[in-house]
């Protein structure tokens, strides 16, 4: 299981590149071969707001070639009211502040765009409802491109829901997905926005009319009732979420929800990506609401870090994966280096999710030295020292190896290459293979062997009968496309991820 914060900032940097292109977008010149784009900004005293600056080629056919860069940023629109925080080299810019403007230059490589993010501030005595602007001016192969972040003091409310859920269901059933959420602030929260998503193997499958599916976002839920300070509330009805018919029993699949001010998500969200309808049947509502009040000034929730809820959807039913193992055999002399093929393969009946675990472990043969490794494993010790994130994908040199498995319908082979270097001639030298899975109904074809230098029947034996890697050769890469397709599973509900991660990482201003 993830780490809470692993899984939020997977969420967040999911998105953060649709997020970059997501703020109100500035008016460009056709002639202008890039545009640069600035998210609005709503802080509050003596707390940050964050925003996301960057830019790209207005030629959609053909990349901007960025080079070196520059961009002043002209404060002196909020200095009555606010504070910029001098942007660093932290984010490979170099900054420094002269009167009311700060100039920051970098180098861009290859096809790279440049971005940065920049904190605002509220002064300890501004007053909801002031407004001012940035001056943004980005200066690539010169050519100067302006643009401007509106920057708005707001009234702090603090959305706040619980951390974790657990909910369950058996294959290709609807799950009741609850969400509360309580107003922790002094001030009534007016309105608030639900975002909830999942693993692409559970969806939406609710007709809500205050709610919208996107296959790009999940569901977004809008509610106008005021949220009482002190108060919780609930939904009036559970979010119908739709189980796959092939889901594995005792899978458990990963979902999420983020609660959000009208007004935050509003920034957040300009120039979403509006590919979803909104439904057509009864309106969801937060139950235990009072009266709607009219908004006279924007609110927004400096401190994110409440306002998630870590989902765990758990599988039931029968439906079982039978994971199988499949070794191979080499055959060399002193000094060769030989391919093994071990694999492992779902025999069904249901779709195998990924495991972002150990699940397929190798132990090297006797007397042999991986001096390559397949990009899916990294060396084993033990589970709990074992990183899916931050693993060494591919090291050679270990004795032995975790390896993850891709998604897998059945009858799908999951193959790992591995380059051993004979370093002593043993007869039947032996290594070990082995799957590993919850609820798997078959542990017979659990465990195969890597045997070097065969004689007799010594060889491959267990799994699917053995093997010797037969099938053809699979390139050697450091890249993990299981890894890949896994980080996809857990893109749940930051849609607003990149501003979010970074909000959080200064909640408090200190002059």
């Amino acid at each position: 299981m993830l780490k809470h914060s692993t899984r939020r900032w997977l969420a967040g940097l999911g998105v953060a590149g649709a997020l970059v292109a997501a703020s109100a977008t500035p008016a460009v010149a056709a002639d202008e071969p890039f545009e640069v784009v600035a998210q609005d900004i709503l802080v509050t005293p003596d707390r940050y707001g964050f925003a996301y600056v960057s830019a790209g080629s207005t030629d959609p056919e053909q990349s901007y070639q960025f080079g070196h860069t520059t961009l002043d940023i002209d404060y002196s629109g909020i200095s009555d009211f606010a504070v910029l925080e001098t942007p660093g080299e932290g984010w490979e810019w170099a900054c420094e502040t002269s009167g009311q403007v700060v100039h920051c230059e970098t180098d861009l490589v290859d096809l790279d765009s440049p971005w940065l993010g920049i904190y605002v501030a509220g002064n300890h005595d501004a007053q909801p409802g002031q407004t001012g602007q940035l001056k943004l001016a980005m200066t690539s192969g010169g050519r100067t491109v302006h643009t401007t972040s509106a920057v708005t003091v707001a009234e702090t409310v603090d959305l706040q829901t619980s951390a974790e859920l657990n909910v369950s269901g058996a294959p290709g059933s609807k799950v009741g997905m609850p969400a509360t959420v309580r107003n922790g602030s002094e001030t009534t929260s007016h309105g608030a926005v639900l975002l909830m998503n999942g693993d692409y193997l559970v969806g939406y499958a609710g007709n809500f009319s205050n709610c919208q599916d996107s296959d790009y976002s999940g569901v977004l839920c809008t509610f106008d009732e005021d949220l009482e300070p002190g108060k919780s509330y609930r939904l009036s009805a559970e979010l119908p979420f739709q189980l796959q018919k092939d889901v594995r029993t005792d899978a458990t699949l990963l979902a999420g929800s983020v609660w959000w001010t009208k007004d935050d998500w509003k920034i957040i969200s300009a120039d979403w990506p509006q590919d979803g309808k909104p439904g057509t049947g009864e309106k969801l509502r937060l139950v235990e609401q009072a009266g709607a009040r009219a908004l006279t000034v924007p609110q927004t929730d400096p401190d994110m870090m409440s306002n998630y809820t870590d989902i765990s959807v758990r599988v039931t039913g029968n439906n079982p994966a039978d994971l199988s193992a499949k070794g191979a055999t080499a055959s060399g002399k002193k000094g060769d280096v030989v391919q093994v093929r071990p694999s492992a393969t779902n025999l069904g009946p249901a779709l195998l999710e990924y495991q972002g675990r150990p699940a397929f472990r190798v132990t090297v043969p006797e007397g042999t030295t991986a001096v390559e490794v397949s990009g899916e494993c990294q060396p084993y010790t033990s589970d709990d020292e074992w990183d899916q994130w931050n693993g060494n994908w591919g090291e050679p040199g270990a004795k032995e190896y975790g390896c993850q498995i891709t998604e897998s319908p059945k009858d799908f082979e999951n193959p790992y290459e591995f380059s051993l270097r004979i370093d002593k001639v043993i007869p039947n030298a032996s290594g070990a293979v082995s799957v590993r899975l919850a609820g798997d109904p078959n542990s017979k074809n659990d465990n195969a062997k890597i045997v070097i230098n065969p004689t007799g029947n010594g060889g491959g034996d267990g799994g699917q009968g053995g093997g010797d890697g037969d099938g053809g050769a699979l390139p050697i890469t450091g890249e993990s496309t299981g890894l890949i397709a896994g980080i996809g599973a857990l893109l749940l509900v930051a849609g607003a991820g990149g501003y979010l991660v970074a909000k959080r990482r200064r909640t408090r201003f200190v002059a």
